[in-house]
């Protein structure tokens, strides 16, 4: 194994060596061919030589005009503005890099300004879709002019000259994205601008949650899963999933989704004109959104543009706002009717970071708050759980005596209900009305960008994500004490409730089942919510306790 694995290392590092000395050779005939020229602001690499294009001639019997080939050499320009570094391409794909100077990303070297694009995906392929026998998308672009803030690009083909112009915004994470087309063809086309944002999965802790999205106000926002986009679910049992479909309804934006960060393209008119498409690429690894405005009638020599807006950055609501209101709608706070309160949860818990500025201890106190709000239906919830064990005997005696008549012992056991003033559903009622507000908190602590690299004590140093105490040598598997507490917690709490009409059996399953579900589902999770859920147990074992030794129950 080990002679077997240093040989594709090996093989794969020769793979490299050459594939870098192809590209240097494959750049040295483009600047022979091209001839060197001065390098201008921001630009990496030999800026290409403008050419006097030769006259196109028409091809008989086709719409096509034909064109030389123009030979553009590779080349990087820079846009920066305070919040982003951008790295633009003349390559099909406009951006190859996204930097956010004020988010950190943790790596094993040190902290940097956090990267939202992969390296090897670039992205806003740009195209014009409709050109039968001709396409944009492979091709490179010539740099007709750059600023620090502006890139203009043009590419020509057969068809004509398709120039694309990025405009980064002053100050934020939004950009201009203006495209216009000439058309050389001798027939008129139907042309529409068509950008394409890919996304593939990687094991980065900010990017676990990678999904493709696209929003339209009737519908709202579609999510789907990239990890999950174009594979077999549980229950297709063996059936093929389409790796590409339509979004329903035309669509105001659409990109690339992450728990604290989205990267989209919107369309700046106040309707919806985006035909959108989710495309597998590598189904389970990579996929794409590919975006198409509206198409546009165009005659031979006819020029038309049309534009979009751009947003790559964190899902803050002053950073959301500023590009479109609309992009609040990237930030999963759970159903519609659940949404403000969800809200008013984010709100309270970035109140009192103010006041206590540790989002675990604020995490500790809002628990807190919210245990005593929804202390009168617990004491209710435990009061009635309590009255039901006090007449299990007389309940398990009726079971016993009617055991064969089951009409009987439900009639016996309702006569009890009353006149021992008892609600068996009681217990249930309270809970329900609790759960909103239990989920609507779940979400709050899920999606609150503030929890990024918060610490809270000790070895937890980052609310957002699982907290690992240590990891075991040999088998690599973390260590993680908060989940392992919360279990523990949770396994007390379910011991110390009354088990009112169950089974011994199926009770002391339930008593190890649960908290193991927990414990297993919780161990991913992070620790902002694990702390929560902990907290929340606790407090839930000392009102029981409080409960059963100092209220006496109501009858």
């Amino acid at each position: 194994m080990i002679v077997f694995v240093g040989y594709v290392m090996y093989q794969e590092e020769r793979r490299l060596e050459q594939a870098v000395e192809l590209e240097l050779e494959l750049d040295e005939q483009a600047v022979e061919l091209l001839g060197e020229a001065e390098v201008g602001p921001g630009v990496v690499g030999p800026a290409p030589r403008v050419q006097r294009e030769p006259e196109p001639s028409a091809s008989p019997g086709s719409g096509l005009v034909e064109q030389p080939p123009v030979v553009v050499a590779p080349r990087v320009s820079v846009l920066r503005n305070p919040q982003v570094v951008a790295r633009i391409s003349n390559g099909p794909a406009l951006i190859e890099s996204w930097a956010l100077q004020e988010f950190d990303e943790r790596l094993p070297d040190g902290n940097e300004p956090i990267e939202l694009l992969d390296p090897e995906v670039p992205i806003l392929t740009t195209d014009v879709a409709g050109l039968t026998g001709s396409s944009f998308a492979g091709q490179r672009y010539e740099v007709v002019s750059e600023t620090e803030k502006e890139v203009v690009q043009r590419a020509v083909n057969a068809a004509g000259v398709f120039t694309r112009t990025i405009r980064l915004d002053p100050d934020g994470y939004g950009f201009d994205l203006e495209l216009a087309f000439e058309s050389r063809r001798v027939d008129p086309v139907d042309a529409a601008f068509e950008v394409r944002i890919p996304a593939r999965v990687n094991d980065r802790a900010d990017f676990r949650e990678l999904s493709l999205v696209a929003y339209d106000s009737a519908d709202g926002i579609t999510r789907e899963f990239v990890n999950g986009w174009g594979i077999p679910g549980f229950f297709d049992f063996g059936s093929a999933p389409a790796s590409r479909a339509n979004v329903a309804r035309k669509a105001k934006w659409t990109g690339m989704d992450v728990q604290f960060f989205s990267g989209v393209v919107i369309d700046p008119r106040d309707r919806a004109r985006l035909d959108v498409d989710f495309d597998g690429i590598d189904p389970g690894d990579t996929a794409q959104a590919i975006a198409r405005l509206p198409a546009i009638a165009v005659g031979s020599g006819v020029a038309v543009e049309d534009r979009l807006r751009g947003f790559l950055g964190p899902k803050t609501a002053a950073a959301l706002g500023a590009a479109d209101p609309s992009l609040q709608q990237t930030v999963d706070r759970g159903w519609s009717w659940l949404e403000p309160l969800t809200r008013f949860f984010e709100v309270a818990l970035d109140w009192l970071y103010t006041i206590i500025p540790n989002y675990g201890w604020s995490i500790i106190v809002l628990t807190i708050l919210v245990r005593i709000v929804t202390a009168p239906l617990m004491v209710k919830q435990m009061r009635s759980a309590e009255r039901m064990r006090e007449v299990q005997p007389k309940i398990k005696a009726l079971q016993e005596r009617y055991a064969d008549d089951r009409q009987r012992q439900s009639e016996e056991m309702m006569k009890l209900y009353r006149e021992e003033k008892i609600n068996p559903l009681g217990g249930c009622l309270p809970l329900l009305l609790q759960m909103p507000v239990l989920i609507g908190l779940f979400y709050a602590l899920r999606t609150s960008i503030g929890l990024r690299h918060a610490p809270w004590i000790f070895w937890v140093n980052d609310l957002s994500q699982p907290a690992t105490l240590f990891t075991i040598p040999g088998v690599d598997f973390p260590v993680r004490l908060l989940p392992l507490i919360m279990g523990g917690s949770m396994y007390v709490q379910q011991k110390m409730m009354p088990q009112t009409g169950m089974d011994p059996v199926q009770a002391r399953m339930m008593l190890i089942m649960m908290p193991g579900m927990m414990l297993l589902i919780s161990y991913t999770f992070p620790s902002g919510l694990v702390l929560y859920w902990t907290v929340s147990n606790l407090l839930g074992i000392a009102h029981q306790y409080w409960v059963r030794n100092h209220l006496q129950p109501q009858g």
